[in-house]
């Protein structure tokens, strides 16, 4: 009698460790593992004795910043970006999450980049040669009341690592401590072309020509006018927001901009007189 009251009490601990431990996230468990839709994975948080599956109530996105909090849709190699998830639901009281980051296609797709300064209440998990990123206990719903967001450093990966896509699956809670077709996920994802700087110098006309350097550039960018008759030309500064940071004219000769109070990022010159203009793109 005493054997069989061990095991059904043994049973009943694994089965409510099967039910609540995936607070903690499924990247630990081999039976469920990557949730994200990454490398050919399931997108969503569904299965048999699990939540419920994807639904439209439940949103999920992804932003990736530069270290200038300016939204970027393209990556410098090595450059350091602040990415934040967000999920949000009308009436589920808790969260959780799963994110990866990417190259390649298909079940091909390999990790791309690292990750750092991940909130106390996030954790990092390998599975299937991936870094994941998830929560370590189920996330209440903050301000707004009915969402969450956690942000966490993601350094890019190396030049020639190409497109990286983002993958984000949220999983909506109702915080009873079971699972049920109640609980619903979400899934979106995003993608990250690479920016390869071109070469700076080109004929703006047969008789000018204009460079910027250094880049990528530290604390002072040099643009350079070289023409035989000395025009006037315009310049100006863009960053990705297309917020304006420079704008002043110029003539033949090098022009030096105090680059040092801005923003890691990548910003665009334009150099123009009445006939032409060119755009440069700068690394910082």
């Amino acid at each position: 009698m005493k054997k069989q009251i061990l095991l059904l009490t043994a049973t009943v601990g694994l089965g409510y460790l099967a039910l609540t431990s995936y607070k903690i996230g499924p990247g630990l468990f081999p039976d469920s593992g990557n949730r994200t839709g990454a490398k050919a994975s399931t997108s969503d948080c569904g299965g048999s004795g699990c939540h419920g599956g994807n639904s439209s109530s439940i949103t999920a996105a992804i932003n990736v910043d530069s270290a200038g909090a300016v939204s970027v849709m393209q990556y410098v190699a090595g450059m350091t970006y602040t990415v934040t998830v967000t999920g949000k639901h009308a009436t589920l009281p808790k969260f959780g999450f799963q994110f990866a980051a990417v190259s390649g296609t298909g079940s091909s797709q390999a990790q791309a980049g690292s990750f750092s300064g991940l909130p106390s209440d996030v954790a990092e998990h390998t599975f299937s040669a991936l870094k994941l990123i998830e929560q370590s206990n189920s996330i209440s719903a903050t301000s707004p009341a009915d969402s969450f967001t956690k942000s966490f450093t993601w350094t890019a990966p190396a030049a020639g690592t190409g497109t990286v896509t983002m993958y984000l699956t949220v999983n909506g809670v109702n915080g009873d401590g079971s699972a049920g077709s109640s609980d619903l996920s979400g899934n979106t994802s995003i993608t990250l072309s690479e920016y390869t700087p071109t070469s700076n110098v080109s004929s703006f006309n047969s008789e000018v020509t204009i460079s910027a350097y250094p880049n990528p550039v530290s604390s002072e960018l040099n643009i350079r006018i070289a023409e035989a008759v000395n025009d006037n030309y315009d310049v100006k500064v863009y960053d990705m927001a297309g917020r304006t940071l420079y704008n002043g004219p110029t003539s033949a000769g090098v022009l030096s901009l105090n680059t040092s109070t801005w923003s890691s990022g990548i910003y665009n010159v334009v150099v123009a007189n009445e006939s032409a203009a060119k755009t440069m793109r700068i690394v910082k």
